[in-house]
């Protein structure tokens, strides 16, 4: 099967991208950018369903992840990769990353409590602004392990890291579907 074109080469993805990078954007933001990326790698062709966490005004308390990615197969819906979004400006700070990490972990603690059948790695991301970092969730392991990729660890910017960020995402498809 071939692979989808680069995310930026598609102009709704570039146009969301674009609205992140504006002074005072919110994580709506980066939500649209992802709800509008996430649909050419995760697609129904390939038996995925992508699910937006509902939130009808800003700063109501989260309950689950931003983007839940669901694996079809014989009518049962499988959870594989969860994403945490968080808004542009705070890029840099050490404490705002790991929060989303923490946050990110307990969603994905909650997922492995909930679908005891599955036991294959889960997957993650946490964006804040325009970069993101990857992460993987081992069976029997209480803490994400940084996904390991050309260089495991890095936030990637979602422009000028495109072809990295590009080629996990496809991993990503490749390793959960089943």
């Amino acid at each position: 099967m071939v692979a989808p074109k680069k995310y930026m080469s598609k102009p709704v993805p570039k146009f969301y991208y674009e609205q992140i990078k504006i002074p005072g954007s919110m994580e709506t933001a980066v939500d649209n950018f992802w709800n509008n990326t996430l649909l050419h790698y995760f697609t129904q062709d390939k038996f995925y369903g992508t699910e937006q966490e509902q939130r009808p005004l800003e700063g109501i308390l989260k309950k689950r992840a931003d983007f839940q990615i669901r694996y079809i197969k014989n009518g049962t819906a499988t959870k594989v990769v969860l994403m945490e979004d968080n808004k542009r400006g705070h890029e840099t700070q050490t404490s705002l990353w790991t929060e989303a990490v923490d946050q990110l972990t307990s969603y994905l603690k909650l997922v492995r409590a909930e679908q005891t059948q599955y036991d294959d790695i889960l997957y993650g991301a946490v964006t804040i602004g325009t970069y993101v970092r990857f992460y993987n969730f081992v069976p029997d392991e209480q803490q994400l392990r940084d996904y390991p990729s050309t260089f495991t660890g890095k936030a990637y910017e979602l422009r000028d890291d495109e072809n990295e960020v590009h080629k996990i995402l496809n991993e990503y498809v490749a390793k959960t579907a089943h």
